[in-house]
């Protein structure tokens, strides 16, 4: 049948690429000591060799479609790659830049190169950029994962921002850090948020009353010299924050990010109230009193 044709010329072509595999393989063993520029277009071709090799195969195609990835392999990661640039990360950069995270807290050529996912307890799959959540769905820390498509551990920084903090000295808005988490090791194959320094530790978000909507935003810093280098931050306050000011004073590269966003519920007031253990404000302005016209009464 042409299905059976099909999938041998599949196995042909997959033993072909598997034989200059071999012969890629022994190149690079030969010119190990080579320069940079050798190995890496060696690397690059051996890459696209073993990810060829398997990218038509039925059972491939049928295990990516369930969920069933093994991150440890070329192809997956490719595949898994491919799916994150041509639709999750544009709808991305059309939010953060609709809701102006971008250039809030974010540059304008931003690229993310990661897929940021913010798991909430009781929720089935991660929170779609920039929907409403409610304050209850974060009092408990999240579970983050960050997809990433590179197979060396790298390190990362993690910081989860408000920039609609009330600022009432100055009538406007700052930036506020709820939390603050270096030196955290991720790669393809472990990119659950397990480890790392926590800087500040994690405070649930609690917009306040009267405030309009909130952009809690969570963003993914590769570290200095390709994530290489660990970092020692020290933060005085989580008010008055300026998280691009600590990215560049640290030598932080943004590549990944997501946000949610919350209004005010009765929730916000228990956070006040029992983790805070602080008063809770309230901003805007009194309600005007009902000024009430009496009828004339003619005698």
């Amino acid at each position: 049948t042409a299905y059976e044709e099909a999938l041998n010329l599949i196995q042909v072509d997959k033993k072909e690429r598997l034989q200059m595999l071999e012969r890629v393989d022994k190149e690079i063993a030969r010119v190990k000591k080579g320069t940079p520029a050798q190995l890496s277009a060696l690397n690059a071709l051996k890459f696209d060799l073993q990810v060829k090799s398997e990218l038509n195969d039925p059972e491939i195609q049928r295990s990516f479609s369930a969920g069933n990835l093994d991150m440890g392999r070329p192809v997956y990661r490719y595949m898994r790659q491919r799916q994150f640039e041509k639709a999750p990360r544009t709808q991305l950069l059309q939010r953060i830049t609709q809701m102006n995270v971008i250039p809030d807290l974010l540059p304008l050529d931003l690229e993310p190169t990661v897929q940021v996912n913010i798991n909430l307890k009781g929720e089935e799959g991660a929170v779609e950029p920039g929907v409403f959540v409610k304050p209850a769905q974060t009092i408990e820390i999240p579970k983050v994962d960050v997809t990433n498509f590179h197979t060396d551990k790298r390190l990362y920084t993690l910081a989860l921002v408000d920039p609609d903090s009330p600022d009432v000295a100055n009538k406007t808005y700052q930036q506020h850090c709820h939390w603050l988490i270096t030196n955290v090791p991720l790669s393809a194959t472990e990119s659950t948020v397990a480890a790392g320094d926590s800087v500040l530790e994690y405070v649930p978000p609690h917009p306040q009353k009267g405030t309009k909507y909130h952009r809690y935003t969570l963003i993914a810093y590769e570290q200095p010299n390709g994530g290489n280098d660990k970092v020692d931050i020290k933060v005085e306050s989580r008010e008055a924050f300026d998280i691009k000011a600590l990215a560049q004073a640290h030598g932080l590269e943004p590549r990944g990010v997501s946000f949610f966003r919350q209004v005010w519920d009765e929730t916000v007031s228990s956070i006040y109230n029992d983790i805070l253990h602080t008063h809770e404000p309230v901003y805007g302005k009194p309600p005007k009193p009902q000024r009430y016209i009496r009828r004339a009464v003619y005698y």
